[in-house]
């Protein structure tokens, strides 16, 4: 029997490449947003600065630093897996003596058990709750646990760990390499992109706003995001913010302008209701802004109509906009027959 199945065309690899970026009705990737290509043995691995480097197979990144008294690994997402170990094997032969969490989530720390368990973990509090509860094996808790800020000192090298309270997740801290002049701080900022869904899977959403002000407070050229295909710069928190500020300020028009009485003849289904309202408010805010930002970050097409919604609910339940999403008054309702 023949097989009609058809294998796609192979593509360069690594997301620095320009081949088949575009989908069906997909608005194209800017080249601001494209990250360098990816060596076949399936990793890059670059140094940033004085003994700092960072590690990427195209859409995570993990970064490592070489002290002279042993290696500092920070994190090890399950998608590079051991490679962040031959990434920096690479580079040095000193043993790894300390492995800095970013936060909890596995698929950025989820293998970091290839590194030995005498390898100090540090992270913050809340990371160790919640990785004291799951009992995960690979991710084992942190051996050094801090509340507000911690320094890290091995060797030549200097680290500041800092928790600036809620944003994506609990215990997410921002990692500041001062003499490198670099920051680390992972599923917050997008390089090049919008944020993925529900503005970066976020559980905190004025703390995820709040975040791109902090981040600017520190003297840093060099933006380690844990995603998506590069290096981020100063200008892209900027960038970021630029876009936050909008869906926030349009949201708070949409929340204001849109009659809630054409979604009313739903109301005897609650959430078709709900969702008639919320889904014109953000296709409003999507139309206002989707021409200022395509051709400016990447994945806008995919993703503003999500973020709306999610900026809307936070502007609902969080900040206690107004006008309050209501049901009609029982005297209008007209019951089913």
């Amino acid at each position: 029997m023949t097989s009609t199945t058809q294998t796609p065309a192979m593509s360069p690899q690594g997301t620095g490449s320009t081949a088949g970026q575009q989908g069906a009705g997909w608005l194209p990737v800017p080249d601001s947003s494209l990250g360098p290509v990816i060596p076949e043995r399936g990793y890059l691995v670059e140094e940033i600065r004085d003994g700092l480097y960072w590690v990427t197979e195209g859409m995570y990144q993990c970064a490592f630093m070489v002290t002279g008294h042993g290696v500092i690994a920070i994190d090890a997402p399950p998608s590079i897996g051991d490679r962040v170990t031959k990434a920096i094997r690479s580079v040095t032969d000193e043993p790894v003596t300390h492995v800095v969490y970013s936060h909890s989530h596995g698929d950025h720390i989820g293998t970091t058990d290839q590194f030995s368990d005498d390898a100090l973990r540090i992270g913050h509090a809340d990371t160790k709750k919640w990785l004291d509860r799951l009992r995960d094996p690979r991710r084992k808790p942190p051996d050094i646990v801090f509340d507000d800020s911690y320094t890290l000192e091995v060797g030549s090298q200097t680290l500041r760990l800092d928790y600036r309270g809620g944003n994506h997740a609990l215990g997410n801290i921002f990692i500041h390499a001062p003499r490198q002049r670099a920051l680390m701080i992972v599923d917050v900022f997008y390089p090049g992109w919008v944020p993925f869904a529900g503005l970066g899977l976020c559980r905190d959403i004025p703390g995820f706003v709040d975040h791109h002000d902090y981040a600017l407070e520190y003297d840093f050229d060099t933006l380690i995001s844990g995603h998506l295909t590069r290096l981020g710069r100063r200008e892209d928190v900027e960038t970021q913010r630029e876009y936050v500020t909008d869906l926030r300020r349009e949201a708070l028009r949409a929340l204001a302008d849109v009659d809630q009485v054409p979604s009313w003849q739903y109301v005897h289904n609650v959430y078709g209701m709900f969702t008639n309202h919320f889904n014109r408010i953000a296709s409003q805010v999507a139309e206002e802004l989707l021409p200022k930002w395509k051709g400016r970050l990447a994945g806008v097409d995919f993703f503003i109509h999500n973020h709306s919604f999610i900026m809307l609910e936070a502007l609902r339940v969080d900040w206690n906009a107004e006008p309050f999403v209501v049901l009609p008054p029982p005297s209008l309702i007209v019951e089913e027959d």
